[in-house]
This record gives C-alpha cells, structure tokens and sequence, in this order.
C-alpha cells in the first residue's frame, strides 16, 4: 500500500510540474503592463550591513525612466558600514531625490520597522518597497506602478531569480528561486487566489497603507511582506502580480547561511498557511521517487520512475529558465536533483520546531507568523509546554476559519474581531426596533485569539478590565468603518457574537457591560437531543485547550470547566450611530497618525468557542 501511495504522489508531482510550466509560460506569454499612470513615486529601501555589489543595487534605483520619485534609505545603527555607499550614491546621483533615515527599531521585525519610520516621511502618495539585494532595469518603476492605475489593484508584487552565484550554495539557491519557487508561486496563485506578496517589490498606495494600520501593522511578523498581501485583500482589493522579474544579487553564500534563511522561510509558510503546508509534497518528484526506490528495494518500476522524475524535472525547468530569460541558469540544471532533495530536507525540518534564525538573532515563531525574543530558559521550558497545544490549536482554527469563511477586515494590533456572515437561526427583535427573521443574513464576529490582551496567571484584573475595553471599543470602531466601505455587507442588519465563559457568572453584571458597547444579550436555549449534547461536550474541550494554549489565566477561579452561552446581538444602526463618527476619522487618510503608527503587541488570548 505504501509503494501505490508513493507511486501515486511521483505522478501527481509530474503532473504538477507539467501543468506549472504551461501556466509559466501563460502567464510570462501576456503583452508586459504598460500605462501611462505615472503618479509619484517614494521608494523605501530598509537595508543593514553590505550585500555583494550593493553600490551597483542602489544605483539601479537611480537610473529609472520616470518622470518623478525619491529613494529613501533607511538604517537602525549610526556605525552601519552601508552608510559611506549611499553617500556615495547621493554624490554620484545629485539630480535625484536619495535620502537617509538613521533612526533605531522598536518592533521585531527590524525591517518592518525601518519602513514604518521611512513611510512617515515618504513625500508621495505611492510607495514601493523591495529588499536591499535587488537589482532592476530602467523601466522597473513604469511596469510595477502601472497596475494601480486600476482602483481594484490595492498591492503589486514581482517575482524574482537569483543572479551572479558565486559559491555551490548559491547557486543551489538560485535553482530553487529560478526552477522550483518561481513555477509554485504561479501554481498557488491559480489554485489559491493571489493573497500574498513577496519582498522583491511591494507597490502599494499610502491611502491603503494606512486603512491596514501601516507598516506597524505587519512589524512583528517575521514575513511582514506576506503579510501585508493578506491585509490588503482583506480590504477587497486585488495583489497584481507583475510579470517583471526582479534579480536577486547572491554573491558567496556559506550553506549555515542558506540552511537558516530557507528554514526561516519554510517554517513561516507552515504557521501562516498550515492547510496548505502539506501539498508541497507535490514539488518533491525525485525525493518522493528515490524514497519508493528504497522502499521497493529498487524494483525496476521503481526505478523506471526515478528515471522519469529527473526527466520531468529536468524538461520543465529547461523549458521555464528560456520563458523566464534565466538561461544562465541551465549551466547548473546538472545539480537540479540535489537541490530538490535539499528542499525535501528543508521541509521536513520546517514541520516541526518554531525556533527561527533571523540576522544573528534567535526568535520564537507564534502560530500567525508572529515573533518574539528567544525566552530564557525558565520562561523557554514554560512557552515549550504549551508549544505543541497551541500549534495543533492553531491548525484547527485556521481549518475552521476556512470552512466558516471567517476572514480578517482589519490587522491593526488593536483590534480583536474577525467577521464571517450565516444565516439567522432565530427570529429576534432589538431594542432599536431591528427585527431578524430566521434565515436572513447576517454578521457573525469572532474574537482574534492572538490579539486579545493576555490575562494576568492570577486571573483578571482591572488593568486587563480596561485594556480589553479599550480594544473592543476600538474594534467596534473598524468594524463600523469596515461595513461603511464594502457593499458586500449592505444588506446586513445586525451582527451576532456568541459569548462563551467558564464557571458560574450572574447575567445581570454581563448585561450592563455590554450593553454600554451597545450589544444586546440573548440567552441560548442549550442543546435539545442527546447529539447536540454530545457536540456541546467536545466544544468545551475544545474551549478548554483554546484558553490553556492562549490565555491560562482566564483559566483561574472559573470554579468549572463548563461552557456557559449567551448570543450578544448588535444592530447596524447601534454600529453606526455609537461609532460612525470616530470610523469616519479613521477612514480619513487625513485625520490624523493614529492608524498608521500602530501599538504593539496587546498579547493572546483564547476565543471560547469557534
């Protein structure tokens, strides 16, 4: 059985590779983008130490043909040796803008927060963002700008392939960014809509920029440019990939290096998309095929599939470096087969762990893409405990976001809600006069487990008292911005949250809270039949491990572990009335900083429930 499911995968992965060149070739076969949109431009460049030929990667940036723009340069320390190259730039280059920022990090992700410095005194209503090894051609800025000319496109990315390799591991690591990655990002894109972005370039609009709380918004996440694709389509607007291909300048890699920046990556990509994590299998053709040969003890069918997942492999990538124009790339083709086994390894290690190199400095990688400092080692065996709960914890919520389609609408740190729509179960009058009838439409929130401020481990207090209310008031805030702003929620009369405790509580004390935040409280009737009762019992386990993976102390003196329900209904007319004012400043790009400078981070906290 296991030969047949090992068989099987060898020729869904030759299927996979098939189909990702003909879709290569489909995409790359389209007339380039061209417009004569030409707003202007500020680019912003967060660099730290001296990459391979970094004069030459600036400079790039200062030779485009268009008509308007500024480069702005951004550094954490005074003594960084890359600060003599961009003043050199500044000489070499006087009739463009080029400017300098020194100014230190206050967030985890260094880079997220450079730019969040760097966006503040950007002087254009475009900004574009790319990585500091980036190399480009004249007509860079014209082609990746051009798409948000249409008001759907709200973020432009480009792919990228590796140049001027000058060691063995460098140039394994092009063949993965020009044969393999480059291919399964176009297959992703087909398959699972285009949600995310990729550090090469980044081109989005201010306006936007700060609708998602700025770059503070994405600065403690280690793929901050993932990231900040996902915010921007949960505003409904559209990532545009561009079909300009950006260079990556490696230079001399060591492996030690190589080994913990695709690590870093892959484990990434297993906490921000777990369910899609798997299906990587399938770019494994001949890893899978020399495991059956193994396992088979080298049967000639096994064999003959070994043969046929390097023909495959070899054909494909040949055929994608002549659409790619990356036909230096063919030279080292002869190692394509060593390259995949590295990526099998690099895979498996990234299925389990969450502890991440980034820069000389170790993190802790959260469930969401999250990072925080290496803990001490008392703290450490404390957060490993819980480790493992709160990674499968993770997975399944992230599976039933998917099949309740709850999404995000808002990632700024302070808010606490998530949003999904269903159908009434119940006919409901309230207060205001709103009336629901059974099987209309309507909002359902969801609390963000990873945002909620985390409870003291003696349970809560009144600092935490305040702190949840200011977020929930802030939340109520966007959600009433976010409803204003999308048509999709037109129809929508009331939302409905299900409020889920432990322990035994009085309903009048809830009933007065939430109802200064212009909920109304609905008891649940429980379950009727001895199935629902069944389900009630695995949603309080389930309950259970969400509060003990994210949020133990809401664990103390609950004096039960059983689920207490009650549905808080909130009118849209409520919404509005009691928050429109403040959601209409925020939708204001004009209204003031708060937005887009952001807070950090407020903690974890465990939703009770879905």
């Amino acid at each position: 059985m296991i030969e047949i499911l090992l068989y099987a995968l060898v020729i869904a992965s030759w299927a996979f590779w098939i189909i990702a060149y003909l879709w290569v070739r489909a995409f790359f076969g389209q007339e380039p983008e061209e417009s004569d949109y030409m707003p202007a431009v500020s680019i912003l460049k967060p660099v730290k130490g001296l990459d391979v030929e970094a004069y030459e990667n600036f400079a790039s940036f200062c030779r485009q043909d268009y008509p308007r723009y500024e480069l702005l340069f951004g550094v954490a320390d005074a003594d960084d040796p890359v600060i003599p190259v961009i003043q050199r730039l500044q000489k070499d280059f006087p009739e463009q803008a080029v400017r300098l920022t020194i100014t230190p990090t206050r967030h985890m992700n260094r880079k997220a927060s450079l730019l969040h410095a760097l966006s503040a005194q950007a002087q254009h209503g475009v900004l574009v963002v790319n990585d500091s090894d980036m190399r480009v051609g004249p007509e860079y800025l014209r082609r990746v700008v051009a798409p948000l000319a249409d008001k759907r496109v709200g973020l432009v990315s480009c792919l990228y392939r590796g140049c001027k390799p000058l060691t063995f591991t460098a140039r394994l690591e092009a063949l993965h960014m020009g044969v393999t990655f480059l291919p399964s990002v176009l297959v992703a894109r087909r398959f699972l809509d285009m949600r995310f972005a990729m550090g090469a370039t980044v081109a989005l609009r201010r306006r936007d920029l700060v609708r998602i709380g700025g770059f503070a918004a994405v600065a403690d996440y280690l793929a901050d440019d993932f990231q900040l694709g996902v915010q921007i389509s949960d505003l409904g607007l559209r990532v545009h990939l561009s079909r300009y291909i950006v260079d990556s300048i490696l230079g001399p890699t060591t492996f030690r290096e190589q080994w913990d920046r695709e690590l870093r990556w892959i484990q990434c990509g297993r906490v921000s998309r777990p369910v899609e994590y798997p299906g990587m299998l399938l770019t494994f053709s001949t890893p899978v095929a020399l495991i059956l040969a193994v396992v088979s003890g080298f049967q000639p069918y096994a064999l003959a599939a070994l043969a046929g997942s390097l023909i495959v492999r070899w054909m494909t990538s040949w055929w994608v470096t002549a659409v790619t124009d990356n036909r230096a790339l063919r030279k080292w083709l002869i190692w394509l087969p060593v390259r995949d086994l590295l990526s099998a390894l690099v895979w498996a290690a990234g299925a389990v762990g969450r502890r991440v190199v980034w820069r000389g400095e170790t993190y802790l990688l959260e469930p969401g893409g999250r990072l925080q400092p290496q803990a001490s080692s008392t703290e450490g065996a404390r957060i490993h405990l819980a480790a493992p709960m709160r990674d499968i914890v993770h997975a399944i919520d992230a599976l039933l976001r998917h099949l309740y389609g709850i999404r995000e609408f808002c990632h700024h740190p302070d808010c606490m809600f998530r949003l999904s729509t269903s159908q009434s179960e119940e006919d409901v009058t309230l207060a205001d006069g709103t009336r629901i009838r059974r099987g209309e439409r309507i909002g359902e929130i969801h609390l963000w487990n990873e945002f909620m401020p985390r409870m003291p481990e003696e349970g809560p207090d009144l600092a935490w008292a305040r702190s949840f209310q200011r977020q929930l008031s802030f939340s109520l805030t966007r959600l009433a911005a976010h409803i204003q702003t999308n048509p999709q929620y037109r129809d929508i009369q009331a939302f409905r949250a299900d409020n889920s405790f432990m322990g035994q509580y009085d309903l009048g004390p809830l009933e007065r809270k939430v109802g200064r935040f212009g909920f109304e409280v609905v008891d649940d009737d429980g379950p009727s039949g001895l199935w629902e009762r069944f389900g009630e019992f695995w949603e309080n386990v389930y309950a259970w491990a969400l509060v003990w993976a994210y949020n133990p102390g809401g664990l103390k003196g609950s004096g039960s572990w059983k689920l207490h329900r009650r549905h808080l209904w909130l009118s849209r007319a409520t919404l509005l009335h009691k928050y429109g004012a403040a959601a209409a400043q925020d939708l204001d790009p004009e209204a003031g900083p708060s937005v887009a400078q952001g807070t950090g981070l407020t903690g974890y906290a465990g939703r009770q429930g879905r």
